[in-house]
């Protein structure tokens, strides 16, 4: 691998936002709330999609030179299984790509560095909410939320975050920018002529999932919440479309594709809601 002043040299040459090797960034973006600690090679801070565009293209550029870089997308980093770690190029989505891009009738769109304090506090002003908030909601953000599909306290009763994401815009590994959407069967279809890398995983993934459909819904989990991603037994036949490849993002722990914008949507919250804790030395007791 190059040495990381180099390396940073044309990063910074090839991108808008900061490049940083600074030991401070290294260290904080080292760890998230496991108890994994990667140190990772440099930090990259995007401006904007168009920044990520180009710095998975750089990287795909390097690759193919035979240099081992990789890109793992970082939003606050209250993640708890590593996710947001690694030891080649950490994303990190907060210090720019924060911004509530709109908030209408049921939805909301931001860019995923966007603090969820933040978020609710504009759409609790419109008279909505996300109910799939995590624990962590003060300090999580909602491009970790989307990663790990996150849920929370009233997940049992609205669903986990999967459930909301309406449209995502993301970076495909080639670098081509597109959006991911619910598309019926004629889109679907139209999708799948498209002679770029886009038209080659509708096609893919379509015949994949088609042909392995009843083994694929056999391994659904049968749990209340299931947050390990990789769910493809949603892709097809959901009640909105045919074909839903947000389904696969949400919850890919940013493996899949970078994602540089997100559209929610939301719920009218009730006016009074309590929840019980309840403290047990023995399950038996349960009715």
């Amino acid at each position: 691998m190059s040495s990381p002043n180099t390396l940073k040299e044309r990063l910074k040459s090839a991108v808008r936002g900061e490049v940083s090797d600074n030991d401070a960034d290294l260290k904080r973006a080292s760890r998230d709330t496991s108890i994994f600690e990667i140190k990772p090679y440099l930090v990259v801070s995007p401006r904007d999609a168009e920044d990520v565009v180009r710095l998975v293209r750089f990287v795909r550029e390097e690759k193919e030179k035979g240099v081992p870089l990789s890109l793992t997308a970082r939003a606050a980093g209250t993640d708890m299984t590593g996710g947001p770690l690694t030891s080649s190029i950490v994303v990190s989505f907060t210090p720019h790509m924060n911004r509530i891009l709109e908030v209408g009738r049921g939805f909301a769109v931001a860019e995923p560095g966007v603090y969820y304090r933040d978020f609710e506090k504009e759409t609790l002003r419109h008279g909505y909410i996300l109910p799939s908030y995590p624990a962590s909601k003060q300090i999580a953000a909602l491009g970790g939320m989307v990663a790990n599909d996150a849920g929370g306290e009233l997940s049992l009763s609205y669903g986990k975050t999967r459930k909301y994401v309406e449209e995502l815009d993301v970076v495909l590994s080639d670098g081509s920018k597109v959006i991911l959407a619910p598309l019926s069967a004629q889109q679907l279809e139209e999708k799948k002529k498209l002679s770029t890398f886009e038209g080659d995983i509708y096609r893919n993934m379509h015949a994949l999932i088609e042909k392995n459909r009843a083994t694929i819904e056999n391994a659904r989990p049968t749990v209340s919440k299931n947050s390990s991603g990789y769910a493809l037994w949603d892709v097809m036949g959901s009640p909105r479309a045919t074909f839903d490849l947000t389904k696969l993002i949400t919850g890919s722990q940013g493996t899949l594709a970078l994602v540089t914008k997100i559209k929610l949507s939301l719920i009218r919250p009730k006016a009074h809601r309590a929840m019980l804790v309840v403290f047990l030395s023995d399950f038996d007791i349960l009715p």
